[in-house]
């Protein structure tokens, strides 16, 4: 019995099954990094977007809101009180001569 005999030649099905599996492996990993790059490509655009239109669209939204309520508040609180008197049938007058 010879060394040699015990040497296994692998058939060339069994190396084609290999190379697809060996290189679809290398293809996976190539497929990852190619996703990578391209979201590394279009995210830093749309943040860039993102902080050039929403940011100062919030910051302006926000200095609008506090100038109207600051117009807005005394109008509904005068509304309100007006109301109140209203459907009570009093008058300013009468509360501030009531003790």
């Amino acid at each position: 019995m010879n060394a040699t005999e015990n040497i296994h030649h692998p058939t060339s099905v069994e190396v084609s099954a290999e190379l697809v599996e060996a290189t679809g492996g290398g293809l996976r990993v190539a497929e990852v990094g190619l996703a990578l790059l391209g979201g590394l490509l279009v995210c830093p655009p749309l943040l860039v977007l993102a902080v050039v239109v929403a940011v100062p669209l919030m910051a302006i939204a926000a200095v609008v809101a506090a100038i109207v309520g600051v117009f807005a508040a005394p109008i509904l609180l005068v509304r309100h009180v007006r109301a109140h008197h209203r459907a009570h049938g009093s008058t300013l007058l009468l509360h501030r001569l009531v003790p």
